[in-house]
């Protein structure tokens, strides 16, 4: 019979199985399955006038004919509008002796073009054929297009009759979080005012992007096209090429109420810290998922937008709420978003975010971020957007360092590396919210 004061095992014997125990739960990490990421491969040169091109590839787009490029400018400005101005004019007949609109003249080649900006990154994008005798062709009409650009008095009165001058809520959130202070009125802007600005981006080319399979043949093409449309550009690095405007930001939280009435809308703008690692891009993924999946459960809400922007100095976010007819409070910033504990600004204080507070909603959103990666990163569109919207050359997160990096720091991601990421990146200090009523 068994001395009940005896220890059941003896401490050589409790040692190993403490030993073993570790090792098992070891082994256990060792032998989980990683995410099924592609790892891409770069190349990169530069054009005849000095501007950098990178160039992203990877092994399943073999064979594929579809090419991304992204021309990343850096023509800051404090009015938005002119920016968005400018865009949308070059999107429309800017072809020399044409009245049809860019995309109109690209889609018999299989091509088209699209824009994206923000205070601090403009973006112009192709999408093409890497086929010669459609790359080709799709090239040269690129080079008549930003080399000879055409803006039509004709077409720019329309354009500003069919959109009257009026902030979006972009441009309204943008101007509170970083332009208010020194911002002069903003007087109507002029086709003299497009045609300048447009000029001051052709001298503040960032870094173009390529995202796609190229054959020997199709790269040189593309080569010699690039030369071709830059050849009177100027990089945004040069040293005394400083065409920026100063961007400064709100250092004080604040509320604005328009109208009156019952509540509509709010509108909120967050600062962030630049970032800097993709476990702070993969950070930010989970904080915005959280923060829509939350707001939009609730029943007094329409619905959420929100939208980053990763600028490369002054990133910030932000969203806009809309309430359904049911709502009727007046304290946007204190309606419940599901559980008494959670408020709108839950999302702008970082120990107060629910995916914060709760593992296992964190562990939730981490899963569900990684089955979309799996399907994104096979598309050259989604790494187009990474290259032109997301990372930088003159930042921390470059493509490179993304494309290189992006599938350890996705397997090896854990709760406290999000702790940590959000405490780094939101500036709450910084919060605006504008309440919208009707």
């Amino acid at each position: 019979m068994r001395d009940k004061n005896k220890p059941l095992f003896s401490r050589p014997v409790l040692a190993a199985i403490m030993l073993f125990s570790t090792l098992a739960i070891w082994l256990l990490n060792l032998t989980a399955p990683s995410a099924k990421l592609p790892t891409p491969s770069i190349e990169q040169w530069t054009t005849d006038s000095g501007i950098p091109v990178i160039w992203l590839n990877q092994t399943t787009w073999q064979g594929s004919d579809k090419l991304e490029i992204r021309f990343s400018f850096r023509a800051v400005t404090t009015d938005t509008k002119l920016i968005q101005s400018t865009l949308a004019m070059l999107m429309s007949d800017a072809l020399p002796l044409s009245t049809a609109s860019i995309n109109q003249r690209l889609s018999p080649l299989a091509a088209s073009a699209n824009t994206y900006y923000d205070h601090e990154n403009q973006i112009l994008g192709l999408t093409v054929s890497n086929n010669p005798s459609y790359l080709v062709p799709s090239l040269k009409l690129t080079k008549n297009w930003l080399t000879q650009t055409a803006f039509k008095h004709r077409t720019f009165d329309n354009w500003q009759e069919r959109n009257p001058y009026q902030q979006t809520v972009q441009h309204e959130l943008e101007q509170i979080l970083f332009f208010q202070q020194n911002t002069p009125p903003i007087n109507q802007i002029t086709l003299d005012d497009v045609t300048e600005y447009y000029q001051k981006m052709t001298q503040t080319v960032a870094t173009i992007y390529l995202v796609g399979d190229m054959t020997e043949q199709s790269k040189n093409i593309v080569k010699a096209g690039l030369n071709a449309i830059t050849e009177q550009f100027s990089s945004a690095f040069v040293a005394e090429n400083s065409h920026s405007e100063t961007i400064e930001l709100a250092s004080l939280s604040a509320l604005i109420q328009q109208n009156q009435g019952i509540l509509w809308q709010t509108r909120s703008a967050l600062a962030l810290s630049p970032v800097s690692s993709v476990q702070q891009w993969l950070s930010l993924q989970i904080w915005g998922a959280d923060l829509v999946e939350s707001l939009n459960a609730q029943e007094n809400i329409d619905f959420v937008q929100l939208a980053l922007a990763l600028s490369p100095h002054h990133p910030w976010v932000w969203w806009n709420v809309q309430y359904g007819q049911t709502n009727q409070r007046a304290e946007a910033s204190n309606i419940a978003t599901g559980e008494p504990d959670i408020s709108l600004k839950s999302f702008v204080f970082v120990e107060q975010v629910p995916s914060i507070k709760s593992k296992k909603r964190f562990e939730q959103l981490q899963e569900n971020l990684i089955a979309q990666l799996e399907k994104n990163t096979l598309s050259p569109t989604w790494w187009s957007v990474i290259a032109g919207q997301f990372t930088h050359q003159d930042s921390e997160l470059t493509l490179e360092t993304f494309a290189q990096e992006y599938k350890e720091a996705v397997d090896n991601f854990r709760y406290e590396d999000y702790q940590a990421a959000l405490k780094q990146l939101i500036n709450a200090q910084t919060y605006q919210e504008i309440q919208v009523y009707q």
